[in-house]
């Protein structure tokens, strides 16, 4: 026999192992051709205000995406050659060198790769306009990209594939050359670990794995909790602690803890054990040891496809909410300079509304107000502060009443909130040249009264009428204010508000104001943009972000999902004969399948479970970094991943009722 008949036997025999490996190959090249196709395309990257942070993003992205596809196919391949032990040592017994056997498997894998490269690639041509397409649905931009073949990505994803090729084509290699003949055919019959009792030191491992995975979550609760002197290497050593901790923990606690439930489970039933049981609890002790690494990876795997996912969902979805949070005007002037922009406005009949505030930057000390008050010789908590006057607030927050010395603060982000923690009730301090004043704070506003660019994204403080006037008359203040006035206007008709911001670009020197410090006698510049213009800009940004992610997680999504569906059909071909035995003692088809539904639930179940335990945890250390809403977008992004991951339970279920039925 040729060798190049029994490389297409061989082909032909194991397709049915395959079909799936070569789908998510071709998945792969589709996917990494189509992400980079959209890198390459001039027309997208400039669709950002800021082309050159879209390139790098791009830039990491693929990283990060070859990584995970490196990954993928590096631990698939393990998985198949382990499948075809016996193949290969047969092979061996009847006389055919090693070297022949690699130069066999060598065929195969390139005959696989270069099919699954070349139709992922065109695949992915098709796909790119539809994925351009989403990325123009994410932004919010209605325009026409046209999507060439690029031959940089064409040249880029055939170099990268070509390398994946080499490392499985080397790893083939060192398989068959090192591993004995013996070995080859032990490789799936043999059981990684005895079911016998636990010793003390074992079970203490388990019970450390689950405390330093608790440790862990709480050590993230706390991860900004820290000392006013504590320095950001501080931070990192906490995050590192964290992390640590947790990969340790959940290493530790599918190695001992979970080997030690399925004791307690198995020793419960004093050896009586139920159907469900032997095809769910023994299988599952039998391979603990071997599926120890790779459930532990494929759970933090999950964890980080889930908490990227969540962080970049919750930036993308809090977006409008923030615009409106600190940009509370279609459009916005100082100083009383909005009088050309009124005019334009009624000169094309656009209707409009005006609020107009009078300013003041006063010295505040906010210090008192803090739950932890910073002693008095280490106090620099005295600032400038923006100040507005009762009446003028209630234009947009109408539910404060002040008395006498009492104030509110409005614009107090989540962010101020986790680290500058202010309390109701406390007071602060006003100064005023050679006088102090104590303002006892009565309420916090989460809404911005003026755009906060004019706070600096601090929060102002709203005081009564009576003493806004009082300190108007006060020369140091009057020197210290910059802005005098904010006029806020809001544009009626929707349907006018392009040419409403096309006229305010015109009028106001595209939003730009100047004031003269009074102290240094130099100028000081002022942007103020349109809200729309404002929402645009951190829709795109945060719009590619989301994009790239998503790309990101689909490819994490791809590998875990992959790599369990192997490692079950593998285990689903070894167990074959137990469900022969089965059957032919009067076992039917649905009742094997509950005991096997129960080991899928575990397989599947339990590495998804403690990723989104992981993943949360993760999220809710530092969510208010990107967001201002942190359940529905968390709700979402997981439940599209646990729809999308069941696939993969379903397929393998389906994969061992198909085993069972060919048993008949």
């Amino acid at each position: 026999m040729k060798l190049s008949t029994l490389v297409i036997r061989s082909m032909r025999k194991n397709i049915k192992h395959y079909y799936l490996y070569f789908f998510a190959l071709i998945f792969s090249a589709g996917l990494y051709f189509s992400f980079v196709t959209l890198q390459h395309n001039g027309a997208i990257v400039k669709l950002t205000h800021s082309s050159m942070k879209a390139e790098a993003a791009f830039r990491v992205g693929s990283i990060l995406l070859l990584i995970i596809v490196f990954f993928f196919v590096f631990y698939a391949n393990q998985l198949f050659l382990k499948r075809r032990s016996k193949e290969i040592g047969l092979y061996q017994m009847i006389g055919i060198p090693k070297s022949t056997i690699s130069y066999m498997l060598t065929i195969e894998n390139i005959i696989l790769w270069v099919g699954a490269t070349l139709i992922g690639i065109l695949i992915g041509f098709f796909f790119s306009r539809f994925f351009a397409l989403i990325f123009l649905k994410v932004i919010e931009t209605k325009r026409e990209v046209s999507l060439d073949f690029s031959t940089e990505a064409l040249f880029q994803t055939l170099m990268v594939f070509a390398g994946l090729l080499i490392v499985v084509l080397l790893q083939t290699m060192w398989v068959v050359h090192r591993t004995s003949l013996l070995d080859l055919f032990k490789a799936t019959s043999k059981a990684e670990q005895k079911m016998k009792k636990m010793n003390p030191f074992q079970l203490l491992l388990g019970i450390v794995g689950i405390g330093l995975i608790i440790y862990g979550y709480y050590l993230s609760t706390i991860l900004f909790e820290m000392d006013k002197t504590a320095t950001i290497n501080e931070l990192y050593k906490r995050m590192g602690m964290v992390l640590g901790s947790v990969i340790i923990g959940t290493f530790l606690m599918f190695r001992y803890s979970i080997a030690f439930i399925m004791n307690m489970i198995r020793m419960s039933r004093k050896g009586h054990l139920s159907l469900n049981d032997v095809l769910s609890i023994t299988p599952i002790m039998h391979r603990m040891k071997s599926n120890t690494l790779s459930l532990s990876i494929i759970t933090i795997m999950t964890a980080m496809a889930l908490a990227i996912l969540s962080l970049s969902y919750i930036s993308y979805y809090s977006v409008e909410a923030r615009t409106e949070q600190f940009t509370p005007y279609d459009m916005s002037v100082v100083n009383n300079e909005g009088k050309a922009f009124e005019k334009a406005l009624q000169k094309e009949n656009i209707e409009f509304k005006a609020n107009h505030y009078e300013l003041l930057n006063a010295q505040i000390d906010l210090n008192p107000l803090l739950k932890e008050p910073v002693p008095a010789n280490q106090n620099n908590s005295k600032m400038d502060t923006m100040v507005i006057k009762e009446s003028d607030a209630k234009q947009l927050i109408p539910n404060i009443h002040l008395n006498k010395n009492e104030a509110v603060m409005s614009g107090y982000s989540d962010i101020m909130k986790k680290f500058i923690p202010f309390e109701v009730g406390k007071k602060m301090i006003l100064h005023t040249d050679h006088s102090k004043q104590d303002l006892t704070l009565v309420d916090i506003e989460k809404q911005a009264s003026i755009d906060s660019i004019l706070t600096y994204g601090a929060p102002a403080v709203i005081i009564q009428d009576e003493l806004f006037k009082q300190l108007q008359k006060n020369k140091a203040i009057q020197k210290n204010t910059l802005w005098t006035s904010y006029t806020g206007y809001t544009i009626t008709n929707s349907k006018q508000m392009e040419k409403a911001i096309s006229i305010f670009k015109e009028t106001t020197n595209d939003g730009i104001f100047k004031a003269s410090v009074k102290k240094k006698g130099d100028r000081e510049t002022l942007q103020l943009e349109a809200k729309e213009e404002s929402y645009k800009m951190q829709l795109e940004s945060l719009g590619l972000m989301i994009f790239i992610t998503g790309f990101l997680g689909m490819a994490f999504l791809l590998a875990t999902g992959s790599i369990l569906y192997f490692k079950q059909m593998t285990e689903a071909e070894e167990e074959r004969g137990s469900f022969m035995t089965l059957r032919k003692i009067g076992f039917s088809t649905d009742e094997i399948m509950k005991g096997i539904r129960r080991k899928q639930l575990f397989s599947f179940g339990l590495p998804l479970l403690i990723g989104i335990c992981h993943s949360y945890f993760a999220v809710k250390s530092g969510w208010m970094f990107f967001g201002t809403e942190l359940v529905v977008p968390l709700l979402i992004t997981m439940g599209i991943y646990i729809l999308l991951y069941s696939v993969f339970a379903i397929l393998t279920s389906n994969y061992y009722k198909k085993i069972i039925k060919e048993i008949l």
